[in-house]
């Protein structure tokens, strides 16, 4: 831990980041995300977690836990990869996003400069392997980074990787893909799964309700994974928002998306809305349109797509969909693994499910 002097107080719990520029002056730029800031001394970044300090670039939430608790591994939800397995989930403060409809909105438009890091609980990476352990039965367990973007959280989310799989726990980023190139280097040797949120095809969404320029990044970001570290398990969600990302041709674009550059296998899961945050003037999610998306997802070439957030007969359970055994039953995060073998194929016909097991 480093100890940086602010405003006449001195910090405890604050950490140099491990992926930045200097630039002169004492001026620097971050590396974690695709805003990519340029701070000048004493200035925050746009995540307001990171402070420049005498040309120096810290985070000052690391091991800064807002939130944790043990969860299904379905509830990130994540379907395909040791599914009834248990989780166990840390969130910090803050976030490189801005969703007007966070679901998450009282810990992520929290900003560093107004912690009290004196009166904040630290848990160190050995705390959390050590409570992540635990969390193990009934079918092997993981520790995975959530509820806020692990992005802004790297340094402290990939010194607990490097634990976790000492420990042989799996690892889980649930993140909004705003990640750069160089981050995912750092972080993918020791990372399993990548559950992202594509939230729309088009940029109106991301730049008037999330305030980013561009949609592109994202999916580059989600490409260059897949790309580039073929072990890492890829999950997709989209939260289906009315009048927003709910045409048939932005939902078309999504799915054209998701097969041809992950692959048809890859499980999408489309989320029911509910208001949230600053997005109270818009009504739930119609369940019609969700069963239209995944009749739509499947139509087009995803094998596998998922309603979430709303109780369902069986949109929620998996199906192979070559011979179209039930292969895993869900009754909310109770899991039945019927019809899936150890190598994660159909018992019946052999197909390849794309599951960990």
């Amino acid at each position: 831990m480093e100890i940086v002097k602010h405003d006449g107080a001195i910090i405890k719990g604050v950490k140099e980041v491990v992926l930045y520029e200097k630039l002169g002056h004492n001026v620097v730029r971050c590396g974690a995300c695709q805003w990519r800031c340029v701070i000048s001394p004493d200035k925050w970044g746009y995540c307001q977690t990171r402070i420049n300090k005498d040309g120096k670039l810290y985070s000052v939430i690391y091991g800064v836990v807002s939130s944790a608790g043990v969860d299904p591994i379905e509830k990130k939800p994540v379907f395909h990869y040791k599914p009834g397995s248990s989780c166990f989930s840390l969130g910090t403060y803050g976030c490189n996003f801005r969703c007007a409809f966070c679901q998450n909105y009282g810990i992520s438009y929290t900003q560093g400069a107004s912690l009290n890091l004196d009166q904040e609980k630290l848990l160190s990476p050995k705390e959390a392997i050590q409570m992540a352990k635990k969390s193990g039965p009934p079918a092997g367990g993981g520790i995975a980074w959530t509820y806020n973007e692990p992005a802004i959280w790297l340094e402290y989310s990939l010194d607990c990787a490097k634990l976790a799989k000492k420990e042989n726990l799996y690892t889980c980023w649930v993140t909004n893909g705003y990640a750069t190139r160089e981050a995912i280097d750092l972080i993918a040797p020791y990372l399993d799964i990548y559950r992202v949120d594509l939230k729309s095809f088009s940029d109106d969404l991301y730049q008037k309700l999330i305030l980013i320029p561009k949609a592109a990044g994202v999916f580059e970001t989600t490409k260059y994974v897949h790309n580039k570290y073929p072990k890492i398990h890829i999950e997709c969600v989209t939260n289906v928002i009315p009048g927003w990302n709910d045409s048939e041709e932005n939902l078309k674009s999504l799915v054209s998306w998701i097969a041809k550059n992950l692959g048809p296998k890859t499980p999408w899961h489309v989320t029911r809305f509910f208001p949230s945050a600053d997005l109270t003037d818009v009504p739930p999610t119609p369940p019609e349109t969700l069963f239209k998306a995944r009749e739509f997802g499947m139509k087009e070439g995803l094998e596998f797509v998922y309603i979430g957030n709303m109780a369902v007969e069986e949109e929620d359970d998996t199906f192979c969909p070559k011979c179209g055994n039930l292969a895993i039953k869900r009754d909310g995060y109770t899991v039945q693994i019927i019809g899936v073998d150890k190598k994660g194929h159909c018992q019946k016909c052999g197909e390849n499910l794309n599951i960990v097991m």
